[in-house]
């Protein structure tokens, strides 16, 4: 009993920065995509612009890490302001007797499933940051003249980095990896298409 114990690992206590990852992780590459998407028309005409694009790219990655860490961080802070609330509450509600070594368990565990906003935050940056820039490098590794292959590319590297997304989040939340990777290729490719027929139609208005 003793072994089963010292064996026994919550996994639910890494539920919240790995939800941080695969959100920030699918944003990242949902932007990275579409902007090499869009390089590649712009390209077909001046390829002289693709460099300071990339580059653009780059830039726009650092700012929506940034952007995306600081949505979490005040988001997640809501949530542990209720969860604390609530768990004060339940000890008003509850108090202090028969019950009090349940209480103090159920209190102890409370705490321990508490996210941690700053862990949540920069876990979910740095995902968005790394994993977006994926298809950024795959697009640069391409020949200026492969336009048409050079979006190829990125879009295939897209998909590896929504797998690679989805079974790194897997095996360490201990979940199963098959689901896993295709809830997160199909959320991602959704995304992705819902991004780019806005685009379109855009496109299609401003004519």
């Amino acid at each position: 009993m003793e072994l089963g114990q010292k064996q026994y690992f919550d996994y639910s206590q890494r539920a919240q920065w790995l939800r941080g990852v695969v959100l920030g992780g699918l944003e990242g590459l949902v932007f990275s995509t579409l902007l090499m998407m869009n390089i590649d028309q712009m390209v077909t005409q001046d390829q002289t612009k693709s460099t300071k694009l990339i580059l653009t790219g780059f830039l726009g990655l650092i700012s929506g890490a940034l952007r995306i860490a600081i949505s979490e961080l005040v988001s997640v802070y809501t949530q542990v302001d209720t969860l604390t609330f609530q768990a004060k509450r339940n000890l008003k509600l509850l108090g202090r007797h028969q019950h009090h070594q349940h209480d103090h368990h159920h209190d102890e565990k409370t705490w321990q499933m508490m996210p941690n906003p700053a862990q949540v935050a920069v876990t979910s940056s740095l995902a968005y940051l790394l994993v977006g820039t994926v298809p950024l490098l795959a697009f640069g590794f391409v020949d200026q003249q492969h336009t048409n292959l050079r979006a190829c590319i990125a879009m295939i590297s897209a998909c590896l980095s929504m797998l690679l997304v989805g079974g790194f989040a897997a095996v360490l939340g201990n979940a199963s990896i098959a689901r896993s990777c295709a809830r997160v290729l199909v959320g991602g490719l959704v995304a992705i298409l819902i991004m780019w027929g806005k685009i379109k139609i855009y496109s299609w208005v401003s004519v």
